[in-house]
Formats: structure tokens, C-alpha cells, sequence
């Protein structure tokens, strides 16, 4: 019996091609994928393993203790692409081929469009979910959210929302590993507004919510008075603009964002350069114009020191 064991662990820890292997290909091409990096998780919120695809597109899994009983998932959750949720059978002597597409909501980052996506936070032994759609969500969580939704930024807004990452915490299963935890929010949801004609691709903002799907913290979005008017944002390209004419514009060096002004209820374009000095100071210029009038709001500077 003992030799039997010993020869199945031969043949999943072997360089032959079983599902401890998975091959990356273009979904278009059918090309081999380099360098394309995934997760592993074991029960769906324990991480076992990541690493990237050789040149011929192969992954080799490592994963220490398997557990006999425990279900194992591939991830694939960049933006860019469509997400990948597959289930790994690490007893089949063949190779897990997956096909990579491109998800056609995502628009490379240029010059000339906002792409700001949301952070995401780190929790100590525990790895949750990440959604890309209502789907991936509890069904009375999602109604929850779309109401939400139409009644914070308007019905005519709505529609320029898209759920796009997230994080989703089983409570009750994060508090066993961290009982002295306080932790309430279930739901981090990241919402991209976008108005092209505005230069915005993606400006994403957190909705949190608990388990019943109360809300514990807003969306970073101007509140509607009118449900059925649709906001009005001055382009990024005719804020630029002024920038240039201030003369302070850089065309490789100014980051470009947008933020919400909570007590004005208003959304605010933001312009930051950063200067360097030889005695390892920095200064930070930040200038603000509100977004719905392209009024020149504040300038504001602050100043550090770096160490090499």
C-alpha cells in the first residue's frame, strides 16, 4: 500500500503533464501565453500558490499538503481580462489548457482618458473572493446594490456604473482565524463610472456593505437631487488646457485623477507634479478644478524629504 501511495505522489509531483500543469494560450491566436500570472486558492479563501507561465505558456503547480477533501480553484482577475474562476482536479494525468480573453470594457490607460481603479485591502491569512459582476454576488445583495445605486447617483447615471473588482469577506469564517477581529464589512465593491466624452474611462470608487447588505460606507459620487438628469462634467481635455496655460502642466510627469469633495458634493479634477531637489527634497504641487463647472478651485503644496 505504502509503494502505491508513493508512486501516485510520483505522478502528481512529476514533470509529466497532469492538472498540476496549466497552459495559458490567446483565446484569438491559440498562441502560448508568456509570463501570465494566476492565483491558486484552496476552499476559495486560502492562498496555495501563484507564479508565471514559461515561455510555451506552462504553469507548473506547487502546492505543499494537498488536501484530499478541499476543492482548488484557479484565478485570473486582472482587469483586462476576463475573469477566470476554474476548478483544478489535481487526480487527472492531463493539462489544464486556459483560454485568456480580453475583457472588451477595459481601455488601455492613455493621455487623454482617466483610468483609476480602486485599492484593494490585505487581510492576514485570508484571501477573499473577487467579484467582476453582479453575478458573482448573492442575489438579495445585488438588488440591494442596484437600488442603492439609482437612488445615490440617479437612474440616468446608473448606467454608466460598472461593478469591477471588489472584495467579498465571509464574516463568519474570517472571525474563526481572526476571533478578535471587529471586521463588518462583507461587501468591498468597486464601482467604474465612465464618460468617455468627459475623458473618463474608469473613475472607481468603494461601496461597503455588511452581510444583510446595509450600507457602511457611500460611493465616492456626487448625491442626485433629480433621479432622471444625468450629470454634467466639464472634459479633461478643457481643464488640460488651463493647466497649460498656468504653465504648469508636464506633459510625461503630472498625474492626472479625480477625487469627490463629500461636503461640496461635487467631483473635482486633480493635477499633481512632483519636483526633486539634489538634498533629497521633494515638493508636491497639486492643483483642483471642480469637474462640473471647470472653475479654478485651490492650489495646495507640501513638502519631504526621500530617502535613497
Amino acid at each position: 500500500m505504502r509503494n502505491i501511495q508513493y508512486i501516485f505522489t510520483i505522478l502528481l509531483t512529476s514533470t509529466c503533464f497532469s492538472q498540476t500543469t496549466v497552459k495559458f494560450i490567446d483565446s484569438k491566436t491559440g498562441n502560448p501565453i508568456y509570463n501570465f500570472y494566476s492565483n491558486i486558492y484552496k476552499n476559495g479563501n486560502t492562498f496555495q500558490d501563484c507564479g508565471a507561465s514559461n515561455k510555451q505558456g506552462y504553469k507548473k503547480i506547487k502546492i505543499l499538503n494537498i488536501d484530499s477533501v478541499a476543492t482548488y480553484h484557479l484565478s485570473v482577475s486582472r482587469l483586462r481580462y476576463k475573469p477566470i474562476w476554474q476548478k483544478i482536479d489535481l487526480t487527472k494525468l492531463d493539462t489544464l489548457i486556459i483560454k485568456i480573453e480580453d475583457n472588451p470594457y477595459y481601455i488601455s490607460e492613455t493621455n487623454n482618458l482617466l483610468t483609476q481603479e480602486c485599492n484593494e485591502y490585505s487581510f492576514i491569512d485570508y484571501y477573499p473572493r473577487e467579484p467582476r459582476n453582479l453575478d458573482d454576488l448573492p442575489e438579495n445583495i445585488s438588488k440591494k446594490v442596484c437600488t442603492y445605486l439609482k437612488n445615490r447617483v440617479g437612474l440616468k447615471n446608473y448606467y454608466d456604473y460598472n461593478l469591477i473588482g471588489g472584495q467579498i469577506i465571509e464574516i463568519g469564517e474570517y472571525l474563526k482565524r481572526h476571533p478578535d477581529s471587529n471586521q463588518k464589512t462583507a461587501y468591498y465593491l468597486c464601482f467604474a463610472y465612465r464618460n468617455i466624452k468627459s475623458g473618463i474611462s474608469m473613475y472607481s470608487s468603494k461601496i461597503e456593505l455588511d452581510e444583510d447588505g446595509n450600507i457602511l460606507n457611500d460611493i465616492s459620487f456626487p448625491k442626485t437631487k433629480n433621479v432622471n438628469k444625468k450629470i454634467k462634467l466639464i472634459s479633461l481635455s478643457k481643464i488640460t488646457k488651463k493647466e497649460i496655460r498656468r504653465g504648469v502642466f508636464k506633459k510625461d510627469t503630472t498625474k492626472i485623477s479625480m477625487e469627490y469633495l463629500a461636503d461640496e458634493n461635487i467631483l473635482v479634477w486633480k493635477f499633481e507634479n512632483e519636483t526633486y531637489s539634489k538634498n533629497n527634497n521633494f515638493k508636491v504641487e497639486n492643483s483642483f478644478y471642480n469637474a462640473h463647472t471647470g472653475k479654478f478651485l485651490k492650489n495646495e503644496t507640501s513638502n519631504g524629504f526621500w530617502i535613497q
